[in-house]
């Protein structure tokens, strides 16, 4: 939902709680049933009201056809199917794609999101090719347990380019409703300065949220633990930190001795 320590060579997760994300190339329906049925089994003969039930969230998957067998196999295989319903959002040439390539796209939701542009120098297109379909697709469909009419987002924040600072795009992030209606306010404003395309995906969809009134939230949990990560899971483990980094994060960044003082409290 959604943010761009410039390592994301995988795929990016945008969450947007309350509405929300995700791509290209019209596979077909997905249901994601692998979900549904573990619900089913879990509540049994339980009569459910979805209605009622929160927080709902819509993941958007950012990616590319050569990370189909290895990374986004392994998402479709693991935390994907936890989201109440997600879609890969990614440019798809068959000319230029293997036959296993072309057959997996017949396994996976993708989003129906048309002109993609491919290349990481596109991602801020992509993005905000995500962000308009949500609206459009999904703007009542999801919700979350933050106020879902407040203009916020929430994800790893960085202190430097944009006011009041931006999201890390490589930890992904989440949008609420009124977030996302404000950014399709903004992309259909005739004296807007959103930028469609180029530029860095994270600072560029931050300035354009700004334009709006929408801000970044805390994103901690009770023990000022965070909950979005920039960097691959061994570097947060250990606590190697590139310098850039330091200069950037809002809040000081954790090691392990210190996660294990925290625990220790």
């Amino acid at each position: 939902m959604i943010v761009n320590p410039k390592k994301r060579s995988a795929s990016i997760g945008l969450v947007l709680t309350s509405l929300i994300l995700v791509t290209i190339f019209y596979v077909g329906s997905h249901t994601n049933t692998p979900y549904i049925e573990f619900q089913k089994n879990k509540l049994g003969n339980i009569r459910i009201h979805r209605e009622l039930l929160s927080p709902r969230v819509l993941c958007l998957i950012l990616t590319t056809p050569k990370y189909f067998l290895d990374r986004v196999k392994a998402v479709n295989d693991t935390w994907g199917p936890r989201c109440d319903r997600y879609l890969f959002v990614t440019d798809q040439t068959p000319e230029t794609m293997t036959t296993e390539q072309i057959n997996f796209t017949q396994q996976i939701p993708i989003a129906p999101i048309q002109n993609i542009v491919p290349g990481y120098d596109h991602l801020t297109q992509k993005s905000t090719l995500a962000l308009l379909f949500a609206y459009k697709k999904y703007f009542n469909d999801f919700d979350c347990q933050q106020n879902a009419s407040k203009p916020v987002t929430f994800g790893y924040n960085f202190k430097v380019n944009v006011p009041e600072g931006y999201h890390s795009g490589g930890a992904s992030y989440v949008l609420s409703r009124e977030s996302l209606r404000r950014f399709y306010q903004a992309h259909r404003d005739s004296k807007s300065t959103c930028r469609k395309d180029g530029g860095s995906e994270d600072v560029e969809i931050a300035k354009c949220l700004r334009s709006k009134g929408v801000y970044p939230g805390k994103s901690l949990d009770k023990q000022n633990r965070e909950l979005f990560h920039p960097l691959p899971y061994i570097s947060h483990f250990r606590g190697q930190f590139p310098d850039w980094l330091h200069k950037y994060a809002e809040n000081p960044l954790q090691t392990v001795s210190r996660l294990k003082k925290l625990l220790l409290y």
